[in-house]
């Protein structure tokens, strides 16, 4: 890229401080982000590079301070230690940069001991304690000034009202950390947010009939981080204190009448005074403190709130002084960034996907762009309802994120670019079979089960781990065979023949080999594996399980009436019926009945009777287990019992193995939820 003229990069530097500028006031005055936290990164960098370039730093210019403003609606509060930003490392050799520049300040070559803790992606507040009893809350502001939320921060239950334990409390200290949204939950506050809108809007036209103004909807939040601030800045406490939010607290301000040495006795004091706290991972030299960021970055799907990174920082309080700051930053800690999980980019055109059981979905075929380090070039639209309520349109620079950071799906579109110009409509016939479309709901079907796509969808599962798990035979080989008149259905994989095989692309004679070996070797099949592997529609894995402990037998379920269907636990309606509807399909039926001919189904084992020590009880499973966590969820249900990836209040028992999560066994321990290990787990199984 060519270098700029001194009047192109004062005339860039402007434009970048005027977007970052706006992009602040969204981000902290009106909780309502427009672009991923990764974009701002990068246009803070090239407003950091350009300045220093060209030699234009001015004083008020965003690079200088730290981010953010206070919105009008609450009193202001001055921080005595302002709340400061933390510096990024974006890779590895940023990271070592860090550790140099620590060492060359210190004039010192020997390994400097740093701690470790998540970057947590939520809101950062300040609790301020005089004599133990908490005195003010407040947000970060822009560091300085932030706004005073202390009625709403007594809402929020894991904030102590007064410091717990026993012996000596701090006369006065400022107890800093995050207050985040749990990932659990997000979803059904935004569903909780849109059955209150459909109330509003039958009331809204009564008001409108009788020449009333209209209440306004609630705005439905886009992401935890989102519906954490939102939550926070009520100006009501009462709509705070509804919000399951949780204060994790990172750190100390102010502090009298107590000698905090460093950061693992911080972490000490926080457990002892009542706060949740994440414990600080001990690293000696930065490249254990690097193995350690790469090992959360691996768990960050795992833990229940949002992670954008790793806090580094310097042990020591003594070091941490003598280290000082500079005008933005503390120089002894930084902020590890992990790969983004939002990005933007563009949409090229928009393509119709045909699933297995016929629905249709939009999909949005993108300019491509990594995320968490895997290229992104689809990405969902879900139905033609969510492409209309988003406003996607051909052109369009969109946010997409993975979903479980496994589905690509459009989040919404960047408003401040330009818009696209071709708007999307479905197709009136399938784009693979030419079968009209019906629709169903919010959904768009495909009613020919004959139809290419649903085939292959159909053998695709068939075939898949949680079905008969066939190595070798997946989506990309599946859908030649059936292009090769080879597989019309699941049935067919078992009569598959070597000299069908060999010849074709890709089918030498080892892979032959191995494929009829696989598929020998999958014949012995349990009736759970079975019932998921037929793609009944609204039956999945736990379903599955569910009927076959009830019927045991295929042929039992195939018999079944309506009411028998009905009787089952979690089994409604709706479910009932579309399972009466598949074995009702002569095609359907034809086709498990040539199955049963050539596999073999584990008889389910009688019902061993409740266990009343199980029996009705939540357990939650954490650490490393001596048999998988599938064995032991199926024992657990079995026996009547219920197995949850969180704890909550309902929570009964937390199972906790070697090396637990420590954020799941400080949540226990919040709520008084018994903790046991596998070896008492067994003694109540009864092994």
């Amino acid at each position: 890229m060519a270098r700029l003229t001194k009047k192109q990069a004062r005339a860039e530097i402007s434009r970048l401080r005027e977007e970052i500028r706006r992009h602040d006031h969204l981000y902290y005055a009106e909780s309502n982000p427009e672009i991923p936290d990764a974009d701002y990164d990068r246009l803070m960098r090239r407003l950091v590079e350009l300045e220093q370039d060209y030699g234009l730093a001015v004083p008020d210019s965003p690079s200088q301070r730290v981010a953010g403003e206070v919105a009008e609606q609450f009193n202001p509060f001055s921080h005595v230690i302002p709340m400061m930003s933390i510096d990024n490392a974006v890779d590895e050799q940023e990271t070592r940069e860090f550790d140099k520049r620590i060492k060359r300040f210190l004039k010192t070559e020997e390994e400097i001991e740093y701690v470790l803790q998540p970057k947590f992606d939520g809101v950062s507040a300040s609790l301020t304690y005089a004599e133990g009893k908490l005195l003010h809350g407040a947000t970060r502001g822009d560091g300085k000034t932030g706004e005073e939320i202390t009625a709403n921060v007594k809402t929020v239950r894991s904030v102590p009202l007064a410091l717990s334990g026993r012996g000596r409390k701090p006369k006065l200290v400022e107890i800093r950390g995050e207050v985040v949204f749990p990932k659990s939950l997000f979803a059904k506050l935004n569903e909780e947010l849109k059955k209150l809108n459909e109330e509003l809007e039958k009331e809204n036209e009564t008001l409108l009939k009788e020449d009333k103004k209209p209440k306004p909807l609630r705005t439905l939040f886009k992401n935890p981080r989102n519906a954490a601030s939102g939550s926070l800045r009520q100006l009501d406490s009462s709509v705070t204190a509804r919000r399951p939010l949780h204060f994790y607290a990172w750190g100390v301000g102010s502090c009298e009448g107590v000698d905090l040495r460093d950061e693992l006795e911080i972490y000490e004091a926080f457990h002892k005074w009542g706060f949740i706290a994440e414990e600080p991972r001990g690293c000696l030299g930065i490249d254990q403190a690097i193995e350690y960021a790469r090992e959360l970055e691996r768990k960050r799907d795992s833990i229940d709130y949002e992670i954008d990174g790793a806090v580094l920082k310097v042990r020591s309080r003594r070091l941490q002084e003598i280290l000082g700051t500079t005008a933005k930053y503390p120089r002894w800690s930084v902020a590890i960034k992990f790969s983004p999980k939002q990005v933007t980019t563009k949409i090229r055109y928009i393509t119709i996907q045909v699933g297995r059981t016929g629905h249709l979905t939009p999909v949005a075929e993108l300019e491509p762009v990594k995320i968490s380090g895997i290229e992104i070039k689809r990405a969902s639209l879900h139905t033609e309802d969510t492409v209309r309520e988003k406003d996607v349109r051909i052109g369009d620079t969109v946010v997409v994120q993975r979903a479980g950071d496994v589905i690509p799906e459009v989040v919404e579109v960047v408003p401040s670019k330009e818009r696209g110009k071709e708007s999307f409509s479905m197709p009136k016939d399938c784009p693979r079979c030419e079968a009209s479309i019906e629709r169903e709901g919010s959904f768009h079907l495909c009613p020919n089960t004959s139809c290419p796509a649903q085939i292959k969808g159909r053998i695709s599962l068939f075939a898949s781990r949680n079905a008969f798990d066939i190595e070798g035979l997946g989506g990309k080989r599946v859908e030649q065979l059936i292009n090769e008149g080879i597989l019309r259905n699941m049935a067919d994989i078992f009569t598959l023949r070597r000299e069908q095989l060999l010849g074709l692309e890709g089918f030498a004679e080892k892979s032959v080999e191995n494929l009829l070996e696989e598929i020998e070797k999958s014949r012995d099949v349990s009736f759970e594996r079975f019932l998921n592997s037929l793609s009944i529609k609204h039956v999945g894995s736990r379903t599955a399980q569910t009927l076959a402990r009830e019927f045991r037998t295929p042929e039992s379920l195939m018999g079944a009436t309506a009411e028998d269907l009905i009787r089952v636990d979690g089994v409604g309606e709706e479910l009932a019926q579309s399972i009466l509807r598949f074995f009702e399909d002569p095609e359907r039926k034809s086709v498990v009945e040539a199955l049963l001919r050539q596999v073999r189904i584990e008889e389910e084992p009688e019902p061993s009777g409740e266990n009343e020590k199980i029996s009705g009880k939540t357990f939650v499973l954490t650490g490393t287990l001596s048999v998988t966590r599938e064995q032991v969820k199926s024992e657990i249900e079995r026996l009547g019992g219920k197995v949850v990836n969180s704890v909550s209040g309902k929570t009964d028992f937390l199972v906790s193995g070697a090396d637990p999560g420590t954020t799941k066994l400080q949540k226990a321990r919040e709520l008084g939820t018994d903790i046991i290990t596998e070896e008492h787990l067994k003694s109540l199984i009864g092994l």
